[in-house]
């Protein structure tokens, strides 16, 4: 006679990650729970085991949690669990195994729009975002100040992180930010937190932020008239004024250095009077924001200049184009002719606009405040250039000061008709008076004759 024996089949064990996020977006400094749950009829006298990969058993515990943190990369592995019961020495099945990737910790990513330089009065709008599909994300905004000894820094001692009103730890990634009152450059840094307990992410970079006044004291001049220039090329950088040219400076500040000002010649490049020239070398030494500064603190307005590694930069104006005006952009190439076909893209708010030219230039006839915006240009061999913000202001009011004119004009004819016809009045009556006495003062002439 044959006996068979039925073995039930083991508990399961289901390993889950807490939080309920992607293994591979775990951060440096991040808490993060290896829940293991065994499906079985309410016994309570499981004792649970985590192993990792072929390190063997790393933890166990009569909790079915086990809590890593603050986690390292030294964390990465593949774990899995399982239980066993205390009272008969019962198995569960072991897990599923669950991937742990530990990144270094993140930084964010800081943007400006519509452009990282506004005129006094208008907003700007501040976005922070991190470079993973992650929604949980909280963000708050700071604006950096000069350093205050007993204050934390970043990145060192030449000034500290000041939060912004109302931005501390917004679900949304955007802050509205008002121009009124700010001086002529801000700085500005976001940074990102989650979880519980809070997890906090690396200080974006360094951002510049240009405020221009309505009339600026001095002008700053682009030669070549461009804001991309490639490897080795001679960029002359001058200030137009009215007045005394000597006393103003052209300075800048670099993308990529620390915070900190530089001026020509002092810290680069060569000057002529008030027109510094220097010759590009890369991407780290020269891409930056650039203007010109008097000796009694008065500014110009200030140009984004861009050394590109790329083979492809796209030539449009380093200044502002008046409304009615002609801009012609074109790709130019490093090494090739540029008169070669070209795609040329304006970012808008649900994608970006694209026109192919033969020519490799693109030219707008008659710009318009709708032709303001960021633009780029791409060639199928030589790849596609950065961005650059081309802005359209509007036309000077000259009718205004015209009217001004004839106003001022008007009020001079006015006085005078005023005081003719004042004298005149006065004259007549004065006449007036001196035939009435002449009368009552010789009254015989009036008399009968005989």
């Amino acid at each position: 006679m044959l006996i068979f024996s039925v073995c039930p089949e083991p508990p399961r064990a289901v390993l889950t990650l807490q939080p309920k996020r992607t293994p591979t977006g775990i951060y440096q400094g991040e808490t993060v729970t290896l829940r293991c749950d065994i499906q079985d009829d309410g016994v309570t006298d499981w004792e649970y085991r985590w192993y990792r990969g072929l390190n063997g058993l790393v933890h166990s515990s009569s909790q079915n949690e086990y809590s890593l943190g603050p986690v390292e990369p030294s964390h990465n592995g593949v774990y899995s669990c399982m239980g066993v019961r205390r009272s008969n020495s019962q198995k569960s099945s072991i897990s599923d195994n669950v991937t742990l990737t530990v990144s270094w910790m993140v930084s964010p990513h800081l943007t400006m729009s519509p452009s990282w330089w506004a005129n006094a009065g208008d907003s700007v709008t501040l976005s922070c975002e991190v470079g993973d599909s992650y929604t949980g994300w909280r963000f708050s905004w700071y604006k950096a100040v000069p350093y205050r000894e007993g204050f934390p820094s970043y990145p060192d001692k030449d000034f500290f992180p000041e939060l912004l009103p109302d931005s501390d730890g917004g679900a949304g990634g955007s802050y509205s930010l008002s121009l009124v009152g700010l001086s002529h450059r801000e700085r500005y840094v976001c940074r990102a937190e989650r979880g519980d307990p809070v997890y906090y992410t690396h200080f974006s970079e360094l951002k510049f932020l240009w405020v221009e006044g309505q009339s600026p004291s001095a002008s700053l001049t682009v030669s070549p008239n461009r804001v991309q220039f490639f490897y080795n090329e001679s960029v002359s950088l001058g200030c137009a004024v009215q007045g005394d040219s000597n006393r103003w400076r052209v300075k800048r500040y670099l993308r990529w250095e620390e915070p900190k000002v530089f001026e020509c010649p002092t810290d680069w490049g060569s000057v002529t009077g008030s027109t510094c020239i220097f010759t590009t070398t890369d991407v780290w030494s020269d891409t930056g924001v650039y203007w010109c500064e008097s000796e009694s603190g008065e500014y110009s307005n200030a140009v984004n200049i861009t050394v590109t590694l790329k083979g492809v930069a796209l030539e449009s104006p380093a200044l502002p184009v008046t409304e009615g005006d002609s801009v012609t952009l074109r790709c130019r190439y490093q090494g090739s002719p540029s008169n070669i076909s070209a795609e040329f893209h304006k970012w808008m708010d649900n994608g970006y606009l694209t026109k192919t030219e033969l020519t490799g230039e693109m030219t707008i006839p008659a710009a318009t405040q709708s032709d303001e915006g960021w633009y780029r240009c791409k060639q199928l061999d030589q790849g596609e250039s950065h961005g650059s913000w081309v802005s359209v202001r509007a036309p000077d009011p000259v009718w205004s000061i015209s009217l001004l004119i004839l106003l001022c004009s008007l009020l001079v004819v006015s006085i005078f008709l005023l005081v003719t016809i004042a004298l005149v009045v006065k004259c007549c009556k004065a006449r007036g008076k001196n035939q009435y006495t002449a009368y009552r003062g010789n009254p015989c002439t009036h008399g009968v004759q005989r």
